[in-house]
């Protein structure tokens, strides 16, 4: 066994081995993006509301552009989607979303929230996360009315990764 190890050590010392400094920086990326990185839950939650607000802020500027919104999406790994009261398209969390956020117009506690998307029964089993920042105009005789919502759905994987590069 020893002399087999030792072979194989003259064997890789022999063949010379050399990369070049493109290969060599390539390398050590891909090292860096392989690394383990371990986060807590508040962590990675405080890292999807920072994602989150970040898409948003970028996302308002062209709300109604489509393509614009796909692309942005694309860039950050995200699905974005504007939820209207009163629409029935949305998934069952965006609905209930809905509902919490015109309940709590009446207390006047209209603010970011996240979700964790939960694929298992256990409450640590979650891959995804959605951000929703409610939009809201205020009317001529002061009523706040709910314009609409912004949903962001961010893979956890993603977050954990962003995360790691800070």
């Amino acid at each position: 066994m020893k002399k087999l190890v030792l072979l194989s050590l003259l064997t890789l010392s022999a063949c010379g081995g050399s990369l070049s400094d493109d290969q060599r920086k390539k390398l050590h990326e891909g090292m860096e993006q392989q690394k383990i990185v371990q986060l807590n839950d508040s962590e990675i939650t405080s890292a999807a509301l920072d994602q989150g607000k970040l898409i948003v802020g970028i996302v308002e500027k062209f709300q109604t552009n489509e393509r614009k919104l796909d692309s942005v999406g694309t860039q950050y790994h995200a699905k974005i989607k504007w939820s209207v009261p009163g629409s029935s398209s949305g998934r069952d969390i965006e609905q209930q979303l809905i509902d919490a956020y015109v309940t709590g117009m009446a207390t006047g506690s209209l603010q970011d929230n996240i979700q964790k998307l939960h694929t298992g029964s256990r409450p640590e089993d979650y891959d995804s996360l959605l951000y929703s920042r409610p939009i809201v105009t205020i009317m001529p005789d002061g009523v706040e009315k709910l314009e609409g919502i912004w949903n962001i759905y961010l893979s956890k994987k993603q977050i954990v990764l962003v995360a790691a590069e800070k």
